[in-house]
């Protein structure tokens, strides 16, 4: 019965140390995927030519601001870089590239409604910061690096 006791009264003695390091390696693990995500998002940010701030469309992405690469390929399909998940939407309805001037344009991939700051855009358009783009019923605003 003493063993008993005597191994009890250990095992509370030091519990309080193995919580401790089991606390210790929970936060360092939270720290070091906190530290990988932010550098991921610093990335994304730096290589990025602007981002699109979604004023309408599906709710759950009103509001967001999607970020605009070299190249990116709109739609409604999951291959898509940019995907809005809207019935008015094309699979791969539009392309938003950077030239090598360093001027941004936006090609219609299909037949679908492209329009531009109220004008109807036919194959390729010049986009510029604060411009209204609506794909679809997809209305968001084009925020650009250089222009800003």
């Amino acid at each position: 019965m003493q063993g008993i006791y005597e191994a009890a009264a250990l095992a509370l003695r030091y519990w309080f140390m193995f919580a401790a390091v089991i606390i210790l390696f929970g936060v360092a693990g939270i720290s070091i995927k906190e530290y990988k995500d932010k550098r991921y998002v610093m990335n994304v940010a730096q290589s990025s030519i602007g981002y699109l701030s979604v004023i309408s469309g599906p709710k759950d992405i009103i509001g967001e601001n999607v970020p605009l690469m070299e190249i990116n390929l709109l739609g409604r399909s999951k291959r898509c870089d940019i995907m809005f998940a809207d019935r008015s939407v094309y699979k791969e309805h539009a392309k938003i590239h950077k030239a090598l001037s360093g001027a941004v344009y936006l090609e219609r991939l299909d037949k679908g409604d492209i329009s531009i700051s109220g004008r109807n855009v036919e194959n390729r358009a010049r986009l510029y910061s604060m411009d209204i783009l609506c794909i679809g019923n997809v209305v968001t605003e084009v925020h650009l690096k250089e222009d800003e």
